[in-house]
């Protein structure tokens, strides 16, 4: 978004769009479509609502209508995002449908377009913009939408801030900030860290950052360069046996097991950590050349190495080791000729060198395997895009938009033990979409629009695609089957109403997706999987959301409730696993596996039908309190795609969580409580066998939910 604030009398928490405000509809800062009047819903938070979130940016959005969160690998740092039926996560094997963008540089990683949340500047934020449905001209992965981060700038009084914190589970740490202007500089730089021991066995956690951001604005043109660096190490316990949660026997090596089961981890091994370290350097250069003209230039570069380490109990442990080295640049030129009509066409470029080392480790079960590298593979992706975008204001009520792109990815794959398994992957896309809104009355817009978006395969699906032979998690790699990118066709059409205080958005839509990539997972090996294209999928759905500000009878409260209804599911007969898993009975129990074969109008695993939000907002004086309510419903698990039901459904779950805090002198004192009511609840399962039970059965894993925590903290404010 570009221009002005909103005004200082809107909740900070407010998701509503206003007036005079543009979307960043292009990769660069400046926007053609002014947000009242944009065919399509656009969701922003500020800056006051960020900064009372203290894990990762997903749980920013979770009030948000149709957002969910889930938790695979078991820390708050590393949660999935769930929208519209289609996901972005952390873990590499769940397709990424969710492009994310910082100040206009796409984050996510290359080697399968996973988005690392503990990696982005949370704290530094200015705002976060979620654009609903593949408008725009965001490019791949845009699917559900896009995810834009905009940083802050360090405009203003010269301003130190120190902040410390602590809370539940040995969880401390603290930050120091540093921002103003001086000698026509503006600048901005906070070092932050944080650790926690968390409350379940191996869910450790520690995070380092550091961000700087310096810019100069004049009256014709403005330029900033940032840094970002983060060092984290973070622990995951992963998913645990429905019977070891009931009171079921355990293994024997569990000699002391906690009271509460929740806490235990599965493996009983060294645990599974991820261990990431970036460099980021981005810079951005805007000129006016005249009252109808602006140019615009971004440039950066962007280095990540993480090693993943995986505890196995089926064969040997794996770790992987990737490294990234990215770097790229936009040009945009953006022409207005009158108030009526704005244009903006650009191109950008970005080149990702992926290198992937995976190495096989001994553990308890696989004593005499020795440590060596299984597999040395790599890419030098070349990204090229070309995109326009049109706003067209055709009378004072009626406003059309259309957008258009060419992408052209090509994702060479380089085998370094054997390099006869080298190939080329080339994929060329046109997308756009098309939209029109209409002002029926004072306050009161529809918006109607089609819109054309795609997914191209990364690396790692790309060398995991044969079902013959499924690949262990990290994934090895492989000269497999070509796979095709992924295409989607979404309609989208609703309204908004901006009245006095109350503000709502409805919005319904409808989306076919062709070749869409599902992740096979190996029943019989769970650490086991592989990538195939489905010839379609659905979602269609729909949201609502409705703020009401300043509410007369309580001076200083404002309301916002959200609901979203999503069908997310498969429209095609399709076999999901490798050809010898058929169905059969399991050696060890009279428990069979659910056949994996689904059909049209089957549900996708873990999209909930339904979820709503709730927040009561209420400031007097120097105190605010923020209580929110999230609603997620029912969930099939993974691995029972076709919905046979013989192992039921994931429950639904209510979350409350509290924020309080006080402004005394330069000092801001808060209190934070998350699941305040202590609700015990499931955010990811699937179904396994229980290799570390006593017959091996087949049961539901669930990972368990964090239970009531306590944060309490200070920021001091210094002149």
């Amino acid at each position: 978004a570009d221009a002005q604030e909103p005004p200082d009398t809107i909740p900070s928490d407010s998701v509503i769009a206003l007036s005079g405000i543009r979307v960043e509809v292009a990769r660069m800062r400046a926007g053609v479509i002014p947000i009242v009047e944009a065919p399509f819903p656009v969701n922003m938070i500020r800056r006051d609502a960020i900064e009372r979130a203290h894990h990762s940016v997903a749980e920013i959005l979770e009030n948000l209508p149709g957002v969910s969160l889930g938790n695979q690998v078991g820390s708050p740092f590393q949660p999935d995002l769930r929208l519209r039926g289609f996901s972005v996560s952390p873990v590499v094997g769940l397709p990424q449908s969710i492009s994310v963008f910082v100040d206009g540089v796409r984050v996510n990683e290359a080697d399968a377009s996973q988005v690392h949340f503990n990696l982005l500047p949370m704290r530094d934020l200015e705002r976060v913009e979620l654009v609903r449905g593949p408008a725009g001209s965001f490019g791949k992965n845009t699917l559900a939408g896009a995810l834009n981060l905009v940083t802050r700038r360090g405009f203003g009084a010269g301003q130190v801030e120190a902040e410390v914190f602590g809370g539940d589970f040995n969880h401390f740490g603290g930050s120091l900030l540093a921002f103003g202007e001086v000698a026509g500089f503006d600048l901005y730089s906070r070092l932050s860290y944080r650790r926690m021991d968390g409350w379940r066995m191996k869910n450790y956690a520690q995070q380092l950052q550091a961000f700087i951001k310096v810019g100069r604005r004049g009256v014709r043109s403005d330029a900033w360069i940032s840094y970002t660096l983060s060092s984290d190490s973070i622990e995951g316990p992963q998913a645990l046996p429905e019977s070891w949660l009931e009171g079921g026997a355990l293994p024997v090596d569990v000699i002391s097991p906690p009271t509460d089961r929740r806490e235990l981890q599965y493996t009983g091994g060294n645990g599974d950590y991820f261990r990431p370290r970036l460099h980021f350097l981005n810079g951005y250069l805007e000129r006016t050349l005249n009252s109808a003209l602006q140019v615009s230039l971004s440039g950066f570069a962007r280095l990540v190495d993480f090693t993943q380490f995986n505890d196995n109990v089926t064969e040997a442990d794996v770790m992987g080791i990737t490294g990234i080295a990215s770097g790229g640049g936009a040009l945009q030129v953006r022409y207005e000729p009158d108030p009526d009509v704005a244009i903006a066409g650009g191109i950008d470029v970005a080149r990702n060198d992926v290198d992937i080392e995976i190495l096989e480790l001994p553990n308890r079960a696989f004593p005499n395997i020795e440590r060596g590298t299984t597999e040395l593979a790599g890419t030098a992706e070349n990204n090229l895009g070309f995109y326009t975008d049109l706003f067209w204001r055709v009378d004072p009520r009626t406003a059309l938009h259309s957008s258009l792109r060419f992408d052209h990815v090509d994702v060479p794959f380089k085998d370094f033990l054997d390099p006869e398994h080298s190939g080329e992957n080339r994929f060329n896309q046109l997308t756009g979409a098309l939209g029109v809104s209409w002002e029926t009355g004072v306050g009161m817009r529809l918006f109607a629009g089609y819109a054309r978006g795609f997914r191209a395969p990364v690396i790692l699906e790309i060398t995991c695609a044969d079902p013959e032979d499924p690949c262990p998690l990290p994934f090895e790699l492989g000269a497999d089957p070509p796979l095709e990118p992924v295409t989607t066709d979404s309609w989208q059409a609703g309204f908004r109403t901006e009245r006095d205080r109350i503000s709502t958005n409805v919005t319904a839509y409808w989306s076919e997706v062709h070749n869409d990539l599902f992740s096979v997972i190996d029943p019989e090996q769970p650490t086991r999987g592989f990538f195939r294209n489905l010839e379609g999928t659905r979602r269609v759905g729909l949201e609502g959301s409705v703020t009401i500000r300043s509410i007369p009878a309580i001076p200083g409260a404002s309301i916002q409730g959200s609901l979203a209804w999503t069908r997310a599911t498969f429209e095609t007969h399709a076999t999901l696993a490798a050809p010898f898993l058929e169905e059969e009975e399991d050696e060890n129990s009279d428990q069979t596996l659910p056949p994996p074969v689904v059909e049209p109008g089957d549900r996708f695993p873990l999209v909930p039908p339904l979820t709503a939000g709730f927040a009561l907002s209420y400031e007097r004086g120097e105190y605010r309190t923020d209580l929110s309510l999230h609603y997620v419903g029912e969930r099939f698990l993974v691995g029972d795609e076709g919905n046979n039901g013989d192992f039921g459904k994931l429950a639904g779950y209510t979350l409350v969580n509290l924020d309080v805090s006080r402004e005394v002198g330069a000092a801001t004192l808060y209190v934070e409580v998350k699941n305040l009511l202590d609700q015990s609840y499931n955010p990811f399962g699937l179904i396994s066998p229980n290799v570390r039970g006593p017959s091996e059965d087949i049961e539901r894993f669930f990972t368990p939910g964090l239970p009531r925590r306590m944060l309490i903290g200070a920021r001091l404010r210094l002149q």
